[in-house]
């Protein structure tokens, strides 16, 4: 199972990292048919000249350290997937010579030299040549170690909320010269929000368990996930517990009887027939009401351009009733 991105600490930033490589195909449920790909991987996303006339530039990187970037950057390396997303959807594809591993949208990132995020070596950024390298989390100070060998860096840590998301595209935009896309990417992105929350405000917002994995983590407050959910209005059974990852037991679940339960593990064996199997759990109602669904880690996990396509399918999910 596979996440993308270090939401919580550490340790549980290894477990959700290692559960965003799943295949956005795979099998289980569908996305409701009315779901639309934002951003579909499938594309090309042809790259546009960067704006040079906005350098030498000055950005805020995401951990608020300030970055001097000389001139428009021809060779950028991500080791994040989400941010990767969000670069080729701002023209910066050109651009880009390295991806970490997980990186795997859109198709284009295959032919590009894929390094391990989690365990990266000095040795082996530096070598990469690039003019900006994207970070996600600072092991054994990285950045600093770069910094001292002159390599520009952006610490991007992950956004736990749609807003963070638009921030970071904003930064992203300012730093590769392509400022004008990333405006114009987060006003279509707000739009397409909108207009789904809008459609949800009508029903009766449903108790929901987000499953991040067969031991019963889930996604709480102050997680990018739980923010997803949040917009849509969807009650967490997991909010009480006041922890972005928290691991909760059966019988808690069982005891807070959620309307809707969503799969985020399907790739590790985990169906709406395996969660009907588990002991107790029957007499949930989701389970007793059909509501069980599977959604791809990817989409729901990457704070990126596919956080609309994530919102669009949840919304089909907790609201059955919205029109197709």
């Amino acid at each position: 199972m596979r996440l993308v991105f270090v939401l919580a600490g550490l340790i549980f930033a290894v477990l959700v990292f290692a559960a965003a490589c799943g295949d956005d195909d795979a099998g289980g449920d569908a996305a409701p048919a009315e779901s639309q790909k934002f951003f579909d991987c499938a594309e090309a996303f042809p790259g546009s000249a960067p704006d040079a006339s906005a350098f030498p530039a000055e950005v805020t990187d995401g951990s608020g350290r300030s970055v001097a970037i000389d001139a428009a950057p021809q060779a950028i390396a991500s080791l994040s997937a989400g941010h990767t997303e969000i670069l080729y959807a701002i023209g910066a594809g050109d651009a880009m010579t390295a991806v970490d591993n997980t990186s795997d949208c859109p198709a284009a990132t295959s032919s590009l030299e894929h390094i391990d995020a989690f365990s990266p070596s000095v040795e082996s950024i530096v070598a990469l040549e690039a003019d900006v390298v994207v970070l996600f989390f600072d092991p054994g100070d990285l950045v600093q170690s770069l910094d001292d060998l002159g390599v520009t860096v952006l610490m991007m840590p992950s956004p736990s909320t749609i807003a963070g998301v638009y921030e970071q595209i904003e930064i992203l935009g300012d730093a590769t010269g392509h400022a004008a896309e990333a405006d114009a990417l987060i006003t279509s992105m707000r739009a397409a929000v909108v207009t789904i929350t809008t459609d949800v405000e009508e029903f009766d917002a449903p108790t929901f368990f987000h499953e991040v994995d067969n031991t019963y983590y889930t996604a709480g407050p102050g997680s990018f996930i739980a923010d997803l959910y949040g917009q849509l209005g969807a009650e967490n059974i997991a909010e009480s517990t006041g922890q972005a990852f928290p691991q909760m037991s059966a019988e808690a679940i069982i005891a807070a009887d959620p309307q809707v339960i969503i799969l985020a593990d399907e790739d590790a064996g985990e169906s709406p027939e395996t969660v009907a199997a588990r002991p107790g759990w029957g007499v949930i109602a989701a389970v007793l009401d059909g509501r069980v669904h599977v959604v791809s880690p990817d989409i729901i996990s990457r704070p990126g351009p596919r956080l609309v396509e994530a919102l669009e399918t949840l919304a089909g999910y907790l609201y059955p009733e919205l029109p197709e």
